[in-house]
């Protein structure tokens, strides 16, 4: 079982990184499941994801009871946004396009209630 967490891990820290360059989905989302897997299979290899210098503070910051930056939540925002609008150009509205808008709606609303990092400390989407 744990080569299954492993693989899951190292794949989904693969497409986060990935969309860090090429923003077609969400990086963060990917590196928190990356990290949740190699908790589970590669403890080390968690410790060094968590340690890393551009990912780790808001991967440490979402242990640290689910906390999201401000600057982490209105890039969430402004890409499911941007996504949105993207779909409205290509299907126009209808039942899926507004389906989609409802559900990112729902999302950025979650989001945006999760508490900011604690004071002092500063975060990286």
């Amino acid at each position: 079982m744990l080569i299954f967490w492993r693989i899951l891990g190292v794949t989904s820290v693969g497409i986060g990184i990935v969309n860090a360059f090429i923003p077609l989905l969400p990086t963060t989302v990917f590196l928190l499941i990356g990290a949740w897997a190699l908790g589970k299979g590669a403890p080390e290899w968690r410790a060094k994801l968590i340690a890393h210098p551009r990912f780790g503070r808001a991967l440490r910051d979402w242990d640290d009871g689910r906390r999201v930056s401000r600057r982490g939540k209105f890039l969430a925002a402004a890409g499911m946004l941007i996504s949105w609008v993207i779909l409205l150009l290509l299907r126009g509205f209808d039942p899926v396009s507004t389906g989609v808008g409802i559900l990112l709606t729902a999302i950025a609303t979650w989001l945006w209630t999760r508490p900011e990092p604690r004071q002092g400390d500063t975060s990286d989407p």
